[in-house]
């Protein structure tokens, strides 16, 4: 008899274990190191250390710095330098310029007044030439103060809007804008002090202000009628 096919096989196998470069094989791929994936190495302490770092520091910093988020609190870089350190016992403070910051100010005021202080048509009235501008400054004050509201002549032309009260700003804010309106745009009028908003406000206990009520608080501004 021939011989089974089966022993030929287990005797080729058994050849194939005892065969002295399978371990050489073996070792070689053991050997091989694993090629690393992308997203699988871990982050560097330092670098760690480092974001941590960062992060501490921001949060101090607008803590120390944050003037608790009041809009009027950063005055700029020019806060930090060493020209804006507070003055010494002997050293007089600098006065801001109550045109440029009433120019500043009047920036809120163009949509209504315009940039030439002629109004805008029949809806709002000039300021120049205006003598509620340029008359009592008691009364002109306590316009932006607390308001205005219902019909008043102007230069010979009758309105009839409103105008909201602007208490929100500082006492120099709002003296500083009537000084710029009673010297700009042709008009001739002394400046206004701070103290006479401060005396303004102090009054202000009611909502906007009528045009006859102003004409009855002082002098006459307008020498036409109010209808």
């Amino acid at each position: 008899m021939t011989e089974v096919p089966e022993k030929k096989a287990e005797r080729f196998e058994q050849m194939t274990r005892e065969h002295p470069d399978i371990h050489d094989i073996h070792n070689a791929v053991l050997r091989e190191q694993f090629s690393p994936r992308e997203g699988a190495e871990r982050v560097p302490v330092l670098l760690f250390i480092g974001i941590l770092a960062i992060v501490m520091w921001g949060g101090y910093y607008l803590s120390e710095y944050d003037a608790s988020f009041q809009a009027r609190a950063y005055d700029g870089p020019a806060a930090f330098a060493p020209s804006a350190a507070a003055p010494s016992v002997d050293e007089e403070p600098v006065q801001a310029d109550p045109m440029k910051v009433g120019k500043r100010v009047y920036a809120r005021c163009i949509s209504c007044h315009q940039q030439d202080g002629k109004g805008l048509g029949s809806q709002y009235p000039p300021l120049a030439g205006s003598t509620w501008v340029t008359g009592d400054e008691r009364v002109l004050a306590r316009i932006l103060v607390g308001g205005l509201n219902g019909p008043i002549e102007v230069s010979g032309r009758s309105y009839n809007g409103a105008m909201p009260a602007w208490r929100q700003l500082s006492d120099v804010e709002i003296a500083s804008v009537l000084t710029y309106i009673r010297g700009s745009f042709g008009n001739q009028a002394l400046p206004v002090a701070p103290e006479v908003v401060a005396e303004a406000r102090a009054d202000q206990n009611k909502g906007p202000w009528t045009a006859r009520e102003l004409q009855e608080l002082g002098s006459a501004t307008e020498p036409e009628a109010v209808q």
